[in-house]
């Protein structure tokens, strides 16, 4: 997808690769982002992978939309590298699957944030999203 409209989840097929997400996440998202979900923890200059990942997905979001009535129920994720704080990252994804049951959309969408060109982390997220809103 080339162009900067943003296309409803539910309207994508599968395989639809998704141009590629950049974004640098800085310490004060990553704190953010830890206070917002309740954890302490000190993680340095790390950023932790669900936090990479909401971040990502953020970037994501100027190609897509989440009509209403979404409802995000799964979500997969393997950590492959560290990645720090102030590092350029790049979000890549496709529609790995999408079906059609009663009267709802899932989709699922494979995801691969990358650090220097290498692999840090996979992720899968599945959407259900009403028909209707297609």
């Amino acid at each position: 997808m080339t162009s900067s409209a943003r296309t409803p989840v539910s309207a994508l097929p599968r395989g639809h690769a998704f141009t590629p997400a950049r974004f640098t996440p800085q310490a004060a998202d990553v704190r953010a982002y830890l206070d917002a979900v309740g954890d302490g923890t000190s993680y340095g200059d790390a950023v932790p992978p669900l936090a990479a990942l909401a971040l990502g997905l953020a970037a994501l979001q100027e190609q897509l939309s989440l009509p209403a009535g979404s409802l995000h129920t799964g979500q997969e994720v393997e950590q492959l590298a560290v990645m720090r704080a102030g590092e350029d990252l790049t979000l890549s994804g496709e529609i790995a699957q999408r079906s059609e049951r009663q009267g709802l959309v899932i989709s699922v969408i494979a995801l691969e944030v990358a650090a220097a060109g290498a692999p840090a982390l996979r992720a899968r997220t599945t959407i259900l999203v009403p028909a209707a809103s297609s």
